[in-house]
């Protein structure tokens, strides 16, 4: 993917017009185009999408590569833009390609030339980058607590079976007497594990990624 972090990309400056297409004299097959359109499953990470361009639009303005006016702009811009998402009325479109095309180019028409602001010192590779962790790391979030909570309740039955015998196998085998209290015990510490697993893989992806750009960093002061 050729990819300029300082530039805006080439899909909002013309309806349809594919980001990479100004090196391009005709438009790829309808083949290839199909191929390359994500946004009928990327659309999931609108989300993380807007959570990653509200923090990049606040760096820019705090490091002064935007002005207060512009960041604000695009801050509300992109706030109307969630709420169109929220209510299900954003205008998907393929000829966008995948969910940060489509967000910006449905930010140009709210709020005109200044969203092309929003893509000073980054690229579309930071914000798949990005996505993907967020998005990740969201997941497993909600997969932590659904273990906590499915954790307490296995608590609660097992204070209430504390008494109640059961065999315990081995080899298929009655091997020792237990209580069942004892035996949901058992499925507690196997999901405190998975939690465990969990908080590990969260803190690898807990790192912006933000500022390679397309390759090789940015020339611009951000602050990572």
């Amino acid at each position: 993917m050729t990819d300029n972090a300082s530039d805006t990309p080439k899909a909002s400056k013309g309806q349809g017009q594919a980001m990479w297409g100004g090196r391009f004299s005709a438009k790829p097959a309808d083949l290839m185009q199909a191929i390359n359109v994500s946004i009928g499953f990327d659309k999931r990470l609108w989300a993380q999408d807007l959570a990653g361009s509200r923090a990049h639009a606040r760096m820019l303005m705090n490091q002064g590569v935007i002005s207060s006016h512009d960041g604000e702009e695009i801050l509300e811009g992109l706030a109307r833009v969630e709420d169109e998402l929220l209510s299900g009325t954003f205008p998907f479109r393929d000829e966008y390609e995948d969910i940060h095309m489509n967000i910006e180019a449905r930010l140009r028409e709210l709020i005109g030339p200044t969203a092309g602001r929003l893509h000073t010192a980054r690229s579309r590779n930071d914000q798949v980058a990005v996505d993907f962790r967020l998005w990740v790391r969201d997941a497993a979030d909600r997969s932590a607590a659904q273990l906590e909570a499915l954790q307490k309740a296995l608590l609660a039955q097992a204070e209430v079976y504390a008494d109640a015998l059961m065999p315990g196998f081995t080899h298929l085998q009655p091997a020792q007497p237990v209580t069942f209290g004892h035996h949901l015990m058992a499925y507690v510490e196997m999901f405190g594990r998975d939690a465990s697993r969990f908080r590990d893989a969260r803190a690898r992806m807990n790192e912006c990624p933000l500022g390679a750009a397309a390759l090789a960093g940015s020339p611009f002061p951000i602050d990572r």
